[in-house]
């Protein structure tokens, strides 16, 4: 596993973060650099290098025909780690060079949705679940929109050849998605690597509570229209119907203030809020008591309260054949595993709605995920690879790969 870990080391190295971590936004200078990086991988290991329209990368080997694909993402969050996406991606480079036969790599552009609010882009577009007039309304914060972010992504990527293919899914007889695990739950179990039977779906938020500015000395108290503690008391009501869920979590990551001086009094307060869960059910209620009783306490204080919802997924159940299929090979290989639900969205999600696809997790050491410290000690990495190797083959036999 010597030249995994250094292909992880020179990917994390291509784009530092003062924190300690690595940045690669989606559609970023930074993610085509990456994306460059692991063309010249695919090169070596035999397979052409190829990007689509969506800025996909695609690994193909020398045969036409259809094929079997292995891969994941190459962009972080802000300060990430060394792991999410690119262990993945590393896996399948290696696999697909040493395997003969319709092996190939699939890198999918934009998976982290910090840069415009929405995530997994380029394995969207690929599925044709997001268009230009989609992409076109996603703006950054600078005002960026993503459809153009994707021709600027591509212009920087302009000399790795084409793949003109009208639909290049098409091609695919099954895809194999490798992951770093993004919690501590498998090693409590005695497993190395989990088997995903889900992926919940994401509906994220952007909340707009607006009260009035003013003075930290000269503002009375009791006249005070605070959004900041407004917002202090929404963002407990989200803990607080999340906890009380069965199987759905929700989190408000992202907070801007403004005037953000330590002198004024917060008039307006943006809020990011992710809501996750395999129950469409209890997500969708999840939302509403969050937004009718945020309304509540915002009009209790004097605050305007606005939400918009920034995207929506629906949970998908992986196939059950492919599920089963995985743990054969676990079994035939001597390989703890054990059956998960990935509460992380992932590109896989969008995949399997038109292919065959398998979703698999190494063991991480620690539980860190979209950190500096992400980890996966060497033997769960050790059997991750050979489980991922030994899967291709059997989905290429049971899916219809020409051999």
């Amino acid at each position: 596993m010597r030249r995994v870990r250094e292909r992880l080391e020179e990917l994390f190295a291509l784009a530092p973060d003062p924190r300690g971590g690595a940045t690669r936004l989606a559609y970023s200078p930074e993610e085509a650099r990456a994306m460059r990086l692991v063309a010249g991988w695919l090169e070596e290991a035999g397979l052409s290098a190829r990007l689509d329209r969506f800025g996909n990368l695609w690994g193909l080997p020398p045969a036409g025909g259809r094929l079997v694909t292995g891969g994941s993402h190459v962009d972080t969050v802000p300060n990430g780690g060394r792991l999410d996406g690119a262990l993945g991606t590393v896996l399948a480079v290696e696999a697909a060079g040493e395997l003969e036969g319709p092996f190939g790599v699939l890198v999918c552009a934009g998976e982290e949705a910090p840069r415009f609010g929405a995530g997994t882009l380029g394995s969207r577009q690929l599925a044709g679940r997001l268009g230009e007039a989609e992409l076109a309304r996603m703006r950054d914060r600078d005002g960026v929109s993503a459809l153009a972010a994707r021709e600027e992504f591509l212009r920087l990527l302009r000399d790795i050849p084409r793949l003109e293919e009208p639909d290049p899914l098409s091609r695919v007889a099954a895809h194999l998605e490798v992951h770093v695990e993004q919690r501590r739950w498998l090693g409590e179990r005695g497993a190395s690597v989990g088997i995903a039977t889900a992926v919940a779906g994401p509906e994220r938020y952007r909340l707009l509570l607006s009260g009035q500015s003013g003075h930290s000395g000269e503002a009375r108290m009791p006249e005070r229209r605070d959004a900041l503690c407004a917002a202090a008391e929404v963002i407990l009501l989200v803990e607080g119907a999340a906890r009380k869920a069965s199987s759905t979590v929700a989190t408000v990551g992202t907070v801007r203030v403004e005037p953000g001086s330590l002198t004024a009094v917060p008039g307006r307060v943006e809020l990011g809020l992710d809501v996750r869960g395999t129950d469409p059910g209890e997500a969708g209620e999840l939302v509403r008591l969050v937004l009718e009783r945020g309304r509540g306490i915002c009009a209790r204080r004097g605050v305007s309260f606005s939400a918009r919802r920034l995207s929506r997924a629906a949970p998908v159940a992986l196939d059950e054949g492919v599920v089963g299929l995985a743990e054969r090979v676990a079994r035939r290989e001597g390989i703890p595993a054990a059956r998960c639900v990935s509460f992380a969205g992932h590109d896989v999600q969008h995949l399997a709605r038109r292919v065959p696809a398998a979703l698999l997790f190494a063991a991480s050491s620690n539980g860190v995920s979209h950190a500096p410290g992400e980890e996966v000690g060497e033997e769960d990495l050790e059997r991750t690879y050979r489980m991922a190797r030994a899967l291709m083959p059997e989905l290429a036999r049971e899916y219809g790969g020409e051999r």
